[in-house]
């Protein structure tokens, strides 16, 4: 059975939405999706909360073959050079990764 991985996270202050679209396109995306295990990778920003600010502003999802095969990706160096990217440009304190399996 498949997991779904939630990974959310906000953007450095100095990083602007549409630098971090143009890494998240160009990078991030392309390489995650195309990973050996990773079923799906889909990237949203956050627009809104029900009530008050939302506590993040990017939400990540990710459909894995298994949690391992998701932490597998990470041996990938061209993975570890786009996790650089992700730490430039993202606030790494405010990442939360949640695995799930469907009830």
């Amino acid at each position: 059975m498949s997991v779904r991985i939630f990974i959310t996270y906000n953007l450095r202050p100095t990083t602007s939405i549409e630098e971090y679209r143009k890494f998240s396109h160009e990078v991030d995306q392309p390489l995650a999706s195309k990973a050996p295990g990773i079923l799906r990778f889909e990237v949203f920003e956050v627009r809104g909360a029900g009530e008050g600010e939302p506590d993040f502003r990017i939400v990540e999802e990710i459909e894995a073959e298994s949690w391992q095969a998701w932490l597998d990706i990470f041996d990938n160096p061209d993975v570890k050079a786009a996790h650089e990217g992700f730490q430039r440009l993202c606030d790494p304190d405010s990442a939360r990764t949640h695995w799930t399996e469907k009830v």
